[in-house]
């Protein structure tokens, strides 16, 4: 019978010899891996299969773990419900910009403003919901509009 000191010996010389002959041809290959890593996200784009090329994106999920961070240091996410998330997030922006879009159509305007955005908030989203997001959104608003002209200023 093979014990497993034995086993572990013969395991590690492999895997030294492997390390050894896998280690060459990076080196060798060290330009395009630099290339690789500083071309980062940007060169490795790649569609979800549910995404169809839509407007908002390829995902919400690198900010699910984020806030919920600033809010419990201590929680984590699994993939399931950061799955589940993104698509209720989704939902709601598909929703809001199909509202936002058939206010702008009503008001015979092509442009969808803040206002038809707000409107739209306001319509979808019931009770305290629905006011809690207004304001969040108009402070948002402000805050962009205040930061732009500052940067104007400058």
């Amino acid at each position: 019978m093979v014990t497993a000191s034995t086993m572990a010996e013969a395991f590690s010389k492999t895997t030294s010899e492997e390390d050894q002959s896998i280690q060459e041809p990076k080196e060798a290959n060290s330009m395009t891996a630099q290339k690789q890593k500083r071309r980062g996200r940007r060169g490795s784009r790649r569609r979800h299969a549910n995404s169809g090329g839509d407007i908002f994106g390829d995902s919400f999920a690198t900010y699910f773990p984020r806030v919920l961070k600033q809010v419990h240091r201590a929680l984590s996410l699994s993939q399931e419900v950061v799955s589940v998330m993104d698509s209720m997030v989704r939902d709601i922006l598909d929703r809001i910009a199909t509202e936002a879009g058939h206010l702008a159509h009503y008001s015979k305007c092509v442009t969808i403003t803040s206002r038809d955005i707000r409107m739209a908030v306001c319509l979808l989203l019931p009770g305290k919901m629905g006011k809690l997001a207004e304001s969040q959104g108009t402070n948002a608003t402000l805050r962009t509009s205040l930061c732009a002209i500052w940067q104007q200023r400058k």
